[in-house]
């Protein structure tokens, strides 16, 4: 899926992802900043803060979901009616049949029936660029890759074979750079002195408190301990590495209980604060065996969450917690506004809205499903008389007309063309 240099953003296949990466970068680089304005320099509530604002700009999405949802099981016993309706026909003709229809229920309740799919779509887009962001902090925030540099300076300025010294040290710490695309923590192999001081700014960004005092021991440096005891301040959350997973953090604990009991805690919440989220929001109407399955998944997502807040960086725990309790509060709103309006009236102004970007279009429905069912050589060799033929004909030229370039009529029009083999 990509990978990203040392220190720098996130590079990837999807060129989406990139430029989601840097933007958030972006943003949590002001929260830290204004943070750190106010003297408060911490990542995990600079993390807590970019997720309330990543929540409350998908608000919009959020509530036109909610009214789909509520929409879509107002009309779900007309949907399993239709299923009913063709159940055991799997002929084109009847196939084709069951969508016309189900289009239509669809346009009577003014909705599309990919109307659930966006917020979905959307909190995937921001969940991978995030975890890189959150995974290498210190190439999206410019004062936490500051605060690393006296002890990389430090380091470099300790001796002439530094570099051997320092690949020897880091050795036994078991530091794997692999998910920001680097594939060894070494630096003995590098000349450019900018890529070697990135490189030991992504080592100290993963290492451990033990890490720190064997480097400052191996170095002997004083940089090394006070740039220790403030990077602490700003990369702990609740005793814990932002950077690294509560599976490392466990298996680094060094027998100490609380901070197990910390690691655990993280996906353990996560999965909880999910499955509150999800058990109070409506969910889309659906038949008996689709119903089936949504609840299953209903409760294998919280599931899920604790499985990748284990294995993926404690940062990443925090935006899931968080998330999961911001959206709570949201929806808790949200259900006391939707319990207040009516639903018929709701489905009426979507109707409207639905005629109007119609209109827009400059063609009506009926006219493009009869442009649609048009077929000049089913005119030709069927018993209808010649007067009808023209008749009909002469209706869809209209129909064609009042087409817009790329539109369902226009493309009706070239069939047209093609079954009467004429060209233009």
């Amino acid at each position: 899926m990509g990978k990203i240099a040392s220190l720098t953003a996130y590079e990837s296949s999807l060129k989406i992802f990139g430029w989601i990466a840097l933007g958030l970068g972006f943003i949590m680089n002001i929260i830290y900043s204004g943070l750190s304005y106010i003297t408060i320099n911490n990542i995990g509530i600079s993390i807590v803060l970019l997720t309330i604002i990543i929540y409350t700009l998908m608000l919009p999405l959020t509530y036109k979901q909610q009214k789909f949802s509520r929409i879509s099981r107002k009309m779900t016993p007309e949907l399993n009616a239709l299923r009913q309706k063709y159940q055991g026909r799997k002929d084109q003709q009847s196939q084709q049949a069951m969508l016309e229809e189900q289009r239509e229920i669809y346009d009577k309740y003014g909705i599309s029936p990919t109307g659930s799919c966006i917020q979905s779509f959307l909190s995937i887009l921001v969940l991978f660029p995030l975890y890189r962001v959150i995974y290498n902090i210190p190439a999206y925030v410019d004062q936490v890759k500051q605060t690393l540099m006296p002890a990389v300076e430090g380091i470099m300025k300790s001796s002439t074979d530094y570099k051997a010294l320092f690949d020897k040290t880091i050795a036994d710490f078991g530091i794997n750079l692999s998910n920001i695309g680097v594939s060894t923590p070494n630096i003995s192999g590098l000349t450019d002195n900018t890529e070697i001081q990135n490189r030991i700014v992504d080592v100290l960004n993963k290492c451990t408190p033990e890490n720190w005092d064997t480097l400052a021991s191996a170095f002997n440096t004083a940089p090394i301990e006070q740039v220790h005891n403030s990077f602490s301040e700003i990369n702990n959350f609740l005793w814990m590495n932002i950077s690294n997973s509560p599976q490392y953090t466990i298996t680094h604990a060094n027998g100490s209980i609380g901070l197990i009991i910390l690691a655990v805690l993280v996906p353990v919440l996560a999965g909880l604060t999910q499955l509150i989220n999800v058990k109070m929001t409506p969910q889309t109407g659906a038949g008996e065996g689709m119903g089936n399955s949504m609840k299953i998944m209903m409760y294998t997502m919280p599931l899920i969450s604790v499985f990748f807040c284990f294995t993926l960086p404690f940062g990443l725990g925090i935006y899931w917690i968080s998330g999961a309790l911001v959206r709570t509060v949201y929806q808790y709103f949200l259900n006391k506004h939707f319990d207040k309006i009516s639903l018929d009236d709701i489905i009426e102004a979507n109707r409207e809205k639905a005629a109007k970007k119609k209109a827009k279009r400059g063609i009506t429905q009926e006219k493009i499903n009869a442009a649609a069912r048009t077929n000049t050589r089913s005119l030709r060799t069927s018993s209808i008389s010649e007067k009808e033929r023209e008749e009909l004909l002469t209706k869809a030229a209209d129909i064609k007309k009042d087409a817009q370039p790329g539109s369902l009529a226009a493309k009706a029009d070239i069939v047209r063309k093609f079954n009467e083999g004429i060209k233009d």
